[in-house]
């Protein structure tokens, strides 16, 4: 299980790990929490309308690693999220043709399934997949309200 995170949250981590690449380390002061730890497995069910999780998926990287990763495998339902740093600059550039999702955080926009959402100098990458396109963009939206109660 991937040591606790700079937020000092904890939280239910899972158990099986799969082998994730991170970004290269910075400074202390840029890291990310661990991503596995802002939500439990019971958190994650609900946002799958009651999906068991059966795994989850940490980074294993170190806390001051600049990218988190955690991934939850449900049952018929998966959900990852990434965070990084971004500034709003990185954010326009990169997202800036995107759908924009208003309501949301700094700034935020969906591409390709995945709901980029900027608060402050950090990215949440939340993809969900829950049957319906919908149902995926609504699981991924409660998911970014949660998260960024947290960050």
């Amino acid at each position: 299980t991937p040591s606790a995170s700079a937020s000092g949250k904890s939280g239910n981590s899972g158990s099986t790990a799969s082998p994730k690449a991170s970004t290269s380390k910075k400074s202390g002061s840029n890291a990310m929490p661990d991503v596995c730890t802002l939500l439990t497995r019971a958190e994650v069910s609900a946002l799958a309308g009651g999906k068991q999780v059966v795994q989850v998926d940490p980074d294993n990287t170190k806390p001051t690693d600049t990218t988190r990763f955690c991934q939850w495998q449900l049952s018929g339902a998966r959900l990852a999220v990434f965070l990084s740093p971004t500034t709003a600059s990185e954010f326009t550039q990169e997202h800036g043709t995107h759908r924009k999702v208003t309501n949301l955080g700094d700034d935020a926009a969906f591409f390709s399934g995945h709901l980029y959402v900027r608060s402050g100098n950090i990215v949440i990458d939340v993809y969900a997949s829950n049957g319906s396109d919908d149902a995926s963009e609504k699981m991924a939206k409660s998911t970014a309200v949660k998260l960024l109660d947290r960050i």
